[in-house]
């Protein structure tokens, strides 16, 4: 699994460069090159219309766990900073909440707050 998330990591690195990005651009240019050649005929359409919903898919997916990695990352950061401090250790896990007890505390904090 490490290997996997190592790997997705990398990806997640690469896409989000100058680099990645000519890598897309010119798989794009690559295929509409190819279907200049086919003269975009029907084999081609389907084919470069499938390359590209798979592309989306995997690079989507890839962002989507990089960015639950740095969330826990940033949420385990600031619950270390909630515990080390003088803040309420209520706070502490609050990512685990429903949007209805975050709201309630939230409040809560604004009607400390203005006491």
């Amino acid at each position: 699994m490490k290997q996997i998330d190592a790997l997705i990591q990398w990806f997640a690195a690469t896409l989000a460069t100058s680099l990645g990005f000519l890598g897309i651009m010119l798989t794009l240019l690559l295929g509409f090159l190819v279907g200049i050649i086919s003269r975009f005929g029907e084999s081609w359409s389907l084919l470069f219309n499938m390359y590209l919903s798979v592309v989306a898919i995997v690079i989507a997916a890839t962002i989507l766990v990089a960015q639950k990695r740095d969330t826990n990352a940033i949420q385990a950061k600031l619950n270390h900073l909630i515990l080390s401090g003088d803040s309420h250790n209520q706070l502490v896990g609050i990512e685990k909440s429903t949007v209805e007890e975050i709201e309630d505390i939230r409040a809560q904090q604004h009607a400390d707050r203005d006491t």
